[in-house]
């Protein structure tokens, strides 16, 4: 079978969570956090309800809000049956500028196919091709935020940018850490937004919630290198330094960038 053909109700990795519609949203969020998922369905007798995004647990106002998951069950962008193959699903995801699409047949929920999912596929069978693109071909220009950052500051820009994750740096551009939704719900931030509210000296900051060491490759790195440790490690980008000496940030790969590459190669 051609590499792009395979269908994708083949390919659904491990990570594929659900609740009932009148679980409360602190199951949804306890879940997230103890298995580092970023999307849970929301069923009924299997039958899809919706779905819950990370970014949606976090902007809860309060952890004890009495919100259930059907409150902040959205209808997901796309969908996939359980038929379609990966060429046409990756279309369509990124199409949409979306991650997580749920797999379906005849409207029952078979779970989550992620563009993490493609990429571990792509290593298995495209290995080659992989190994022979550098980084600096396919990575973008990197968003960045200082150490002493407000929390607050550093969320808005992820909402509004629509990014999971920011690479933190120095006052030389030099990388030190990386921010992501899953280290603000990792802390247990609440209402976010009000953080600034706090006055600046109770203000959390970017130094404190970001996670360090940050991995990171360098331009001449491969997208082999680059896809086995987003699998291997659960992260959705990696930051691109100009060296080993310098760290300074000056690109980053993330899951969309691989998967936009393993289209390419399905031409």
């Amino acid at each position: 079978m051609e590499k792009g053909l395979v269908p994708v109700s083949l390919l659904l990795g491990p990570r594929s969570f659900s609740v009932g519609p009148d679980e409360p949203i602190e199951a949804v969020r306890k879940i997230m956090r103890d298995y580092g998922t970023r999307v849970v369905a929301v069923i009924e007798g299997n039958k899809l309800l919706g779905v819950v995004e990370r970014a949606d647990v976090l902007a809860v106002t309060s952890t004890r809000s009495e919100a259930r998951a059907k409150d902040l069950a959205a209808i997901p962008r796309v969908t996939l049956s359980s038929g379609m193959d990966l060429r046409s699903s990756l279309r369509a995801m990124l199409g949409a500028g979306e991650w997580y699409a749920p797999v379906l047949e005849e409207n029952e929920f078979l779970g989550f196919f992620g563009l993490e999912d493609a990429i571990a596929y792509a290593t298995k069978v495209m290995k080659g091709e992989l190994q022979k693109v550098r980084l600096e071909q396919i990575m973008k220009e990197p968003v960045s935020v200082k150490e002493d950052e407000p929390v607050s500051g550093i969320w808005r820009l992820m909402r509004e940018l629509r990014h999971t994750g920011v690479p933190v740096v120095n006052e030389k551009g030099a990388i030190v850490g990386i921010v992501t939704q899953y280290d603000l719900l990792r802390k247990g931030y609440a209402r976010i937004h009000m953080e600034a509210a706090r006055g600046p000296a109770k203000v959390p900051r970017a130094r404190t919630v970001m996670t360090r060491p940050c991995t990171y490759l360098y331009p001449h790195s491969t997208a082999l290198e680059a896809a086995g440790i987003m699998i291997n490690r659960n992260i959705a980008r990696v930051p691109i330094a100009e060296g080993d000496k310098t760290r300074k940030l000056i690109g980053l790969v993330d899951r969309e960038s691989l998967a936009r590459l393993i289209m390419r190669m399905f031409g």
